[in-house]
């Protein structure tokens, strides 16, 4: 079963770049494709390290979940940066173009579902390390399925960009 986290963990860049030859031409996908896979190659960097951390791993998750939101909330204003710092046409064209679509919104709520489950588990690990409760359910019956289902969702939501 390990391999198939490792697996959906890496799922996602997979996605990106098929998404990325599918919407070429189109520059407003094309730039959150390319904002999110900077993201999630940064997020696959600092993963071995952060497994490590045990106990608040998933409160480094919680927090790796909202990061996947600034693509969406934060690349108009950026495309915006970028344009007045370099004077290349492509980022002003992105700022002008860009709309907030349906498949960005699935993404946020998705994201915010995975956040909130990481914050639950932290909560939960916490009360497991100080004898508060015997067994940490969520953790280990929800937890790993629930975050397969955000990654396949996301997924999902990249493949139909356009």
């Amino acid at each position: 079963m390990k391999e198939f986290y490792s697996l959906v963990e890496f799922l996602p860049l997979t996605v990106i770049a098929i998404s990325l030859l599918l919407t070429w031409k189109v520059p407003t996908a094309r730039w959150f494709l390319i904002c999110y896979a900077v993201l999630d190659i940064v997020i696959i960097l600092l993963n071995p390290t952060i497994m490590q951390w045990r106990t608040h791993y998933y409160l480094a998750d919680l927090f790796m979940c909202i990061a996947l939101v600034l693509p969406i909330v934060y690349r108009r204003p950026l495309a915006l940066f970028l344009y007045e710092k370099t004077h290349i046409n492509y980022f002003l064209l992105v700022f002008n173009r860009q709309v907030f679509t349906l498949q960005e919104c699935g993404i946020i709520l998705l994201m915010l579902f995975g956040a909130f489950i990481n914050l639950v588990s932290w909560l939960e690990i916490l009360a497991y390390k100080y004898y508060w409760i015997d067994v940490p359910y969520l953790k280990l019956y929800v937890r790993n399925n629930a975050m397969i289902l955000v990654h396949v969702g996301v997924c999902c939501a990249n493949l139909v960009m356009h």
